[in-house]
């Protein structure tokens, strides 16, 4: 007839560690719709967890969560650069600037009759790298950027040091993350991470969503010191140059943090949309204080299912 299902991590709260119950798909087959099961099927998944939270959803999920008492934490906001544009690229860019859908179209067709579509992908392109190499110049020559194949134990001292600078965050030490990234039957994570004099100051895990998904970027997780700039900005412009590499169209990534989010633009991207999560909590008062104060949560791009294959 229908289901709920749900996804558990462990999450940091404050100095409590609690679990968080992911809200995933809701689905009630066709005939069965109209009889108030979608609400009755989430609201039994809501109850069963003291800690309940739902971010990608459709709108009748969210409309029923917000019955359900569900309550808005901090925004999430997602962004997007381009890695390299490709004809297709332009003609869709003219295209969504042109609000008559006649002159659209006859755009899109003489610049690809003149061949300017492949002219304007070559002068993109070109100040895309000439941006790109202005920003490497402003980069830490100190910091020393590797590709790791496990999580090992340094990121478990890692996670010890950085932990404290976000109130609330799924803890990402490294049994989590080997299970996370690691151990998925589907997907192919690549993880890089920065160092100075030998010690861990962050990492990056990233996925390219290879065709027949959308030939894009995901920088699916990124943590460091948010006061640790340098290292922040080496991770994602280090993640650019791996992604245009492999002639990706779009990077996509996403963050609750404000100095994650400058760091975002100062590397080219552009704030897309803003996702707004929902939550429930049976907690005791401090503790569903703290969920709801402003500020307080480290969200990014895999947490929840945002990230799954295949990426649409």
């Amino acid at each position: 007839m229908g289901q709920s299902a749900a996804m558990y991590e462990p999450l940091k709260l404050g100095a409590e560690m609690v679990t968080l119950a992911w809200a995933l798909d809701a689905y009630i087959l066709p005939d069965y719709r109209g009889r108030n099961l979608g609400f009755e099927t989430l609201r039994l998944n809501c109850e069963s967890s003291p800690v309940w939270m739902g971010m990608i959803m459709a709108p009748s999920s969210r409309h029923i969560l917000e019955k359900l008492g569900c309550q808005a934490v901090d925004n999430v906001n997602s962004y997007r650069r381009v890695a390299s544009f490709d004809t297709d690229s332009v003609n869709l860019g003219v295209r969504n600037r042109s609000h008559l859908d006649g002159f659209r179209n006859g755009m899109g067709k003489l610049l690809h009759q003149l061949r300017m579509d492949k002219l304007g992908c070559l002068l993109i392109n070109s100040a895309t790298t000439v941006q790109d190499a202005f920003l490497e110049l402003t980069l830490d020559k100190g910091i020393v950027i590797q590709e790791q194949a496990v999580f090992d134990t340094s990121f478990d001292r890692f996670w010890e040091k950085v932990q404290y600078n976000f109130p609330v965050i799924i803890r990402r030490d490294s049994q989590f993350l080997n299970w996370k990234y690691k151990e998925q039957p589907d997907v192919n994570y690549q993880v890089f991470t920065t160092s100075r004099d030998g010690e861990l100051s962050g990492y990056v895990i990233l996925r390219c969503a290879f065709p027949p998904e959308t030939n894009s970027g995901i920088i699916a997780d990124i943590l460091t010191d948010p006061k640790d700039n340098d290292s922040l900005r080496a991770l994602l412009f280090h993640a650019v140059k791996f992604f245009k590499a492999q002639k990706l169209k779009y990077i996509y990534a996403a963050s609750t943090i404000p100095a994650y989010q400058r760091a975002f633009q100062s590397i080219g991207f552009r704030k897309k949309k803003t996702i707004v999560p929902l939550l429930h909590s049976l907690l005791n008062e401090n503790l569903t204080a703290l969920l709801f104060s402003p500020s307080s949560w480290f969200l990014g791009r895999s947490d929840h299912d945002w990230d799954q294959f295949p990426y649409a």
